[in-house]
C-alpha cells in the first residue's frame, strides 16, 4: 500500500485529464504530483536522471516568455505561459521522476487505459442516447478534442500491445484497439484516419526492425496495404457522415486552404515577432484575418502557424527543435535492447501529436497536459532501458576482463 499511495494523484490526473470540466481538479492533482516528485527527487537518489532535450526545451520556454516584452495583450500572454508551459513542464518533470521505477511507469500507463476506456464507454452510451449522433457539448468533449485524444491515447494502447506477457494480455489488447477505431468511427473526425495510419506504420516498421521475431517481407507489405486500405476506408466513411449533404464542403474545398496563405502572409510581414504567446492572438491582434463567413477561424488551426502569429519564425523553429529532439531520443531508445516498446510508443506519440495539429490546435490545456505526461513516462522508460543495457554491457566486460 505505501508503494502505491505516491501513484494515486498521478493515476486520477491521467484519468480525468481527458475529461473537460474538471480544471480545478486536475490543477489540484498536478500540484500534488509535483510535491511528490519534488520529494523522491531530492530523498531518492535512484529517482534521479537526466531530463532530456533540456536546451531544446529551454530554448522554446525562452523564445515564448520573451514574447512577453512585444505582446499585444501582456496580462493574456503571462496567463498563458503559466498554462501552457509552467503547468505543462511541471506535469512533464513530475511524470518522469516518478517513472524512475519502471513499475510505477507501467501502473500508469495502465491507469491512462483504465481512463481511455471510462471516458470511451461514456461517449459510446452518450452517442446511443442521442440517435448515434455525436454530443458536442457532452462530458466526454467535443469532436476535435476528442479526436486528438483518440491519437495521443494510441501509444499506450500499442506499448500495452507490444509489452504484453501473456495471451490474456494481447487479447485485452486487441479488445482495446477495436473500440479505439470504433470510436474514430463514430466521432467522424477526417484528420484522424491518416494520422492512425501513419502511427501504425510506424510501430509496423519499428517492430519490424527491432521485435523479437523477423518479419517476413510479404507480411509487412500486407501489413502495409491493410493499414492504408482500412485508414482511407475510415476517411471516406467520415467524411460522409459529417458531409452528405450536396451542399457541405469535400476535402478539397476545405476553407482551411484558402485561409492558410492570408495567416503565411501575415507571418512574413513581421518573421521575427508575433503578437505574443497564446492561440488567442488572431482574434485579439489580428481580427481582420478571420474570414466573416466562417468565424470559426479565430485562429489559425495548424499548430506552427499560431507559433508564427504568436512568436514568429523564432517560436515556429523552437516547437520545432523540440518535436524534433524528442523524436531522436525515442529513435535511439528503438535501438536500445529493451527499450523498443517505450520507443516505438514515444515516436507514435510525438507523430500523431503533431500531425493531428496540422489540421487544427488542440496543443493546449488538457491535451498538451496528457501529452507531456505521457511523454515523461515513456521518456524516462527509454532512459531506464538504456541504463539496464548499459549496465548489462559493463557487467559483461568485467566478466572477459577477470575470466
Amino acid at each position: 500500500m505505501r508503494r502505491i499511495l505516491p501513484l494515486l494523484p498521478f493515476a486520477m490526473l491521467l484519468v480525468i485529464l481527458p475529461f473537460p470540466g474538471t480544471v480545478a481538479a486536475r490543477l489540484l492533482l498536478l500540484v500534488i504530483c509535483f510535491g511528490v516528485a519534488l520529494r523522491y527527487w531530492w530523498r531518492v537518489p535512484g529517482m534521479r536522471a537526466p531530463i532530456p532535450c533540456k536546451p531544446v526545451l529551454a530554448a522554446w520556454i525562452a523564445v515564448a516568455v520573451a514574447s512577453l516584452a512585444y505582446a499585444f495583450d501582456p496580462a493574456y500572454t503571462l496567463g498563458e505561459l503559466k498554462n501552457e508551459l509552467g503547468y505543462t513542464m511541471m506535469a512533464f518533470f513530475a511524470f518522469f521522476t516518478i517513472a524512475g521505477e519502471r513499475q510505477n511507469a507501467r501502473w500508469l500507463l495502465l491507469a491512462s487505459l483504465a481512463g481511455f476506456v471510462l471516458i470511451g464507454s461514456v461517449a459510446v452510451t452518450t452517442w446511443l442516447a442521442h440517435g448515434r449522433e455525436w454530443q458536442e457539448r457532452a462530458v466526454h468533449g467535443g469532436i476535435g478534442v476528442f479526436g486528438t485524444y483518440l491519437v495521443t491515447i494510441l501509444p499506450v494502447v500499442a506499448w500495452f500491445a507490444v509489452d504484453a506477457r501473456s495471451s490474456r494480455s494481447r487479447w485485452i489488447a486487441l479488445g482495446l484497439g477495436g473500440f479505439l477505431l470504433f470510436l474514430a468511427a463514430i466521432v467522424a473526425q477526417r484528420a484522424v484516419w491518416p494520422v492512425l495510419a501513419i502511427q501504425a506504420m510506424l510501430l509496423l516498421l519499428v517492430t519490424a526492425r527491432h521485435g523479437r521475431r523477423a518479419m517476413d517481407c510479404f507480411v509487412l507489405i500486407g501489413s502495409a496495404v491493410a493499414i492504408v486500405a482500412f485508414a482511407g476506408a475510415g476517411l471516406l466513411y467520415s467524411q460522409y457522415a459529417r458531409f452528405s449533404s450536396p451542399e457541405s464542403p469535400t476535402m478539397s474545398t476545405d476553407v482551411r486552404f484558402a485561409f492558410w496563405p492570408k495567416v503565411v502572409a501575415n507571418i512574413a510581414e513581421h518573421p521575427l515577432a508575433g503578437a505574443g504567446f497564446g492561440r488567442d492572438v488572431m482574434r485579439r491582434a489580428y481580427p481582420e484575418l478571420i474570414p466573416p463567413e466562417t468565424p470559426s477561424l479565430w485562429h489559425a488551426h495548424n499548430v506552427f502557424l499560431n507559433y508564427g502569429l504568436q512568436l514568429g519564425l523564432p517560436g515556429m523553429l523552437a516547437l520545432a527543435g523540440v518535436f524534433l529532439a524528442l523524436v531522436v531520443h525515442f529513435t535511439r531508445a528503438t535501438a536500445v535492447s529493451g527499450g523498443a516498446v517505450a520507443g516505438v510508443a514515444g515516436l507514435m506519440l510525438v507523430a500523431g501529436v503533431v500531425l493531428r495539429n496540422q489540421f487544427n490546435d488542440f496543443f493546449l490545456r488538457d491535451m498538451s497536459l496528457l501529452f507531456w505526461a505521457l511523454t515523461g513516462l515513456l521518456a524516462r522508460l527509454s532512459l531506464s532501458a538504456s541504463s539496464a543495457s548499459a549496465s548489462d554491457e559493463q557487467r559483461e566486460i568485467r566478466h572477459e576482463a577477470t575470466a
